[in-house]
């Protein structure tokens, strides 16, 4: 059998800015060739801009189109014109509103940006997930039940944006929310501190707390790291659970390989990877959570 993949190498960038000072708010050339002056009100008509408004006037705001074989792909940039190097936050998932507003405070205190997929509110683009998309060749792909086609343009471009705005030496981060609980225990959601598996390991701190959105203990609340190794890395982990925080830790090969951002980024990049997990809706949570982290990477407000 022939497989045809066709893939539209040409990046269209709308770019807009809510900062007030519009030079700080200027591409890299060598990054988009391609740019496309908007208003300011098209960007709007997006919730998570619309609820942020009053954070993004200090900000730069930019709306990334790409086109890659049956996926046109649209996402919104965002970073600190005053610290444009900082931590840079990946955010997948449209519907995971919590996490794009913990973002804009991440951003806007620490420097750095932020790059969140736009899905009209869905988790998944147009049946695809975006945090299952990091399979960039046929046999890759074909591991990944998630991905429905190899994606090289995606990766090239999602790792290129973050690499241009995340600081030197800085891990990849990424934000998400889940349901509250897990649902083999009663609860709505996959994901909790007290599940384990053979490829995700739990590392509670002290007690877990059960029930709608109960701080950063609830087993809701918890840190994503990856690596190759059977354990984690004792130092990492010590640290992090001592701080109050919950760690689970995905063991990543090639052949367990979910075409995940972790994945790729323990397979590809061979770089350090936090994602921070909460409830829906507990966007208080996550910034603590945020705070937390930057302080123990040495991460200091701008």
């Amino acid at each position: 059998m022939i497989v045809r993949i066709w893939v539209i190498v040409y990046i269209v960038m709308v770019t807009s800015s809510l900062a007030e000072a519009e030079d700080h708010c200027v591409l890299p050339k060598e990054l988009f060739p391609f740019t496309q002056t908007n208003s300011q009100k098209s960007l709007l008509k997006y919730s998570d801009i619309k609820r942020n408004t009053k954070y993004l006037r200090s900000l730069c705001t930019h709306k990334i189109v790409f086109t890659e074989g049956r996926f046109k792909w649209e996402m919104l940039l965002v970073y600190n014109p005053n610290h444009k190097k900082g931590p840079f936050w990946f955010l997948p998932h449209d519907n995971e509103n919590s996490a794009f507003d913990a973002a804009i405070y991440a951003v806007d205190k620490y420097g750095g940006g932020l790059l969140s997929v736009l899905s009209s509110g869905d988790r998944y683009f147009h049946g695809q997930d975006p945090n299952r998309n990091f399979g960039t060749d046929i046999q890759t792909a074909q591991i990944c039940s998630k991905q429905k086609y190899p994606a090289p343009l995606y990766s090239k471009v999602v790792f290129n944006i973050i690499d241009t705005y995340r600081g030197s030496g800085f891990p990849y981060l990424a934000l998400h929310n889940n349901s509250d609980g897990w649902i083999g225990n009663g609860g709505s959601g996959t994901i909790s501190i007290l599940k384990s598996s053979a490829s995700v390991q739990s590392y509670p701190s002290g007690t877990v707390y059960q029930g709608k959105a109960k701080g950063i203990s609830d087993e809701d609340s918890l840190i994503y790291i990856a690596g190759t190794e059977k354990i984690p890395p004792q130092k990492k982990l010590k640290v992090l659970n001592h701080s109050g925080i919950h760690i689970k830790y995905e063991v990543v090969s090639k052949k367990n390989n979910d075409c995940s951002m972790s994945n790729y980024v323990v397979l590809k990049k061979g770089g350090n990877y936090y994602n921070i997990e909460t409830e829906h809706g507990d966007v208080r949570s996550q910034k603590k959570m945020i705070d937390k982290l930057m302080n123990i990477l040495n991460i200091h407000s701008r």
